[in-house]
């Protein structure tokens, strides 16, 4: 509820700003965080939970409130700060695993290698039962699955 309030929130202020590409993406990268402020330190709730909402609503009703000649400039804004993101989560957890398995109590080990080796193997077998299984509704809704 607290995103789709965001949104709406969002969307009116959008709404008032017509043509501004920096106006535009500002609003929406200062909602965004203010939302998500908000829901964590005043609500006491999921701001993650909130920010999916807010994206949810900006997806389907949100994004006609920006303008068609700023919608350019927000996608690569959004896109950038993406992959900025993406890239210190896997740059800061390598760095976490990296150091953890150089510990003495949590060294590496060949069981450690057959327990991966399973898990590999077993999850293939997950993938084919969910074919299996999915199969029929597969083929009709489109996607032609057949034997070759």
């Amino acid at each position: 509820m607290l995103g789709l309030a965001g949104g709406l929130v969002t969307s009116f202020i959008l709404s008032k700003i017509h043509n501004n590409g920096t106006l535009e993406v500002n609003t929406t990268i200062f909602c965004s965080y203010m939302l998500f402020f908000v829901a964590e330190n005043i609500f006491k709730v999921s701001g993650i939970l909130a920010i999916v909402a807010l994206g949810l609503y900006m997806t389907n009703t949100g994004k006609t409130k920006i303008s068609a000649e700023s919608e350019h400039a927000v996608h690569h804004v959004w896109g950038y700060i993406g992959f900025v993101a993406e890239t210190v989560i896997f740059i800061v957890s390598g760095i976490i695993m990296g150091q953890r398995s150089m510990e003495d109590e949590n060294f590496i080990t060949y069981v450690d290698y057959l327990n991966l080796f399973g898990i590999y193997i077993f999850l293939h077998f997950i993938r084919f039962f969910m074919i299996l299984v999915f199969w029929p509704i597969l083929r009709k809704i489109g996607y032609g699955m057949s034997f070759p």
